[in-house]
């Protein structure tokens, strides 16, 4: 038998991440698929299906951060993780039952996306009370960890049409249930509950403020923002239409393409980990990373060959990765103590909240002008982005608190 007490509390979070992080990838690829693949929807409605997926964390990421302030991560972690047992239930009866439609699945994303919203923050605030003390290096292991179990989950994908939706369903609820229980492991109870922390909209406001009047952090959320609004357009809409109407593919080159992505993320954070002496200039390696992508999306949307359009998405992974830790590490070296978990779920808010609005208005920009065309526009607007930056403090000065080597 195995001796579950020799484990360390970073550990059982690693692991908790992991499992989520399995049924979470999967999930990226089999929502976008059903719209576009299942039941053959045009790109406008593509779009506003993402949205429905994401809205939720635009309007509620907020207070999510705010109540994971107030909370014993580890026991409300766990509740929330069987909630989501509510929508894949429901979405599992109707695939049984023959009744999956377009309608069923906004409100599955619906649903899905207020759970998400209040998960991502306290999930993130639980890994600063269990990491110890090397903060940074816990950030890289932590996205290592998240990006390789996703990994898992698109190569699950291509057992879509073997198994079918129903049993993938099952094994997504089961991952939770088990993450769950985990992450409660990290954190057992009696354990880790902050005390005097600010409740409310009062704490929700504090951390706004705590951004705005900051020379480094008000930037970061802008660029990341800018980020999250055009760069998720381009990974969770423009790319299965791309598979679909370009290529002429099914499933299972819509879910390489995603693998690429997340071995692209991988390589760039093996690679930072390994870095003698760290970053010095993280704000500058951020828009530098930010400008690449830009190229990319550029390149992408001139029809490349399938055997180059594979190794382009694997460099656009990988810039997107030192991005992704980049601004996380920033994110919680900036911020002060007393308001590190709502500065986290503000900087979630400008990766993931602006997504919504991205996914939609790509779609809308699809369905008017095609695919690529709106490729070259998405990596358009990003180059401009990543020369505005260049004005900002990201660029001008170095953290106050460097960032150490992970």
């Amino acid at each position: 038998m195995i001796n579950l007490s020799r484990y360390s509390s970073f550990q059982y979070y690693l692991a908790g991440l992991a499992t989520s992080a399995t049924a979470m990838g999967l999930q990226v690829v089999i929502f976008p698929w059903l719209v576009v693949g299942v039941l053959n929807e045009p790109a406008d409605r593509v779009g506003l299906a993402q949205m429905a997926a994401m809205l939720p964390n635009l309007l509620l990421i907020l207070v999510g951060g705010a109540v994971s302030d107030n909370r014993h991560l580890g026991t409300y972690l766990s509740r929330l993780y069987l909630l989501y047992c509510l929508p894949f239930g429901i979405m599992l009866i109707a695939a049984l039952n023959g009744y999956l439609n377009y309608q069923l699945l906004i409100l599955f994303g619906l649903g899905y996306g207020m759970i998400t919203a209040f998960v991502q923050p306290a999930r993130e605030s639980l890994l600063t009370q269990v990491c110890g003390d090397n903060l940074q290096r816990a950030v890289a292991r932590s996205t290592i960890v998240q990006f390789t179990a996703q990994s898992i989950g698109f190569l699950l994908m291509g057992l879509f049409d073997l198994v079918g939706l129903s049993v993938l369903l099952v094994f997504q609820m089961l991952l939770f249930v088990v993450s769950g229980r985990l992450l409660r492991a990290s954190q057992p109870p009696g354990q880790g509950l902050a005390e005097g922390r600010q409740r409310g909209r009062q704490g929700i406001w504090s951390g706004l403020k705590e951004v705005w009047r900051h020379p480094r952090l008000l930037p970061l959320m802008l660029m990341v923002a800018a980020t999250g609004f055009i760069g998720f357009g381009a990974y969770l809409v423009a790319m299965p239409l791309m598979a679909r109407e370009v290529y002429q593919a099914g499933p299972g080159f819509y879910a390489g393409l995603q693998l690429c992505f997340a071995v692209g993320v991988l390589l760039s954070n093996t690679i930072y980990i390994r870095l003698v002496g760290g970053i010095s200039w993280p704000g500058r390696v951020l828009l530098i990373s930010l400008f690449c992508r830009g190229v990319i999306m550029v390149v992408i949307g001139l029809h490349v060959p399938v055997l180059a359009l594979f190794p382009l998405v694997v460099v656009w992974g990988m810039f997107s990765g030192i991005s992704i830790s980049l601004g996380r590490v920033m994110t919680h070296s900036e911020a002060p103590e007393s308001h590190r978990s709502r500065v986290v779920s503000i900087y979630q808010l400008a990766l993931l909240g602006t997504a919504p609005l991205g996914a939609w208005v790509s779609g809308e920009l699809i369905h008017l002008w095609g695919v690529l065309n709106v490729f070259v526009i998405l990596g358009v607007a990003v180059l401009l982005a990543s020369v505005v930056g260049l004005f900002s403090q990201l660029w001008k000065s170095r953290p106050e608190k460097p960032v150490a080597r992970p």
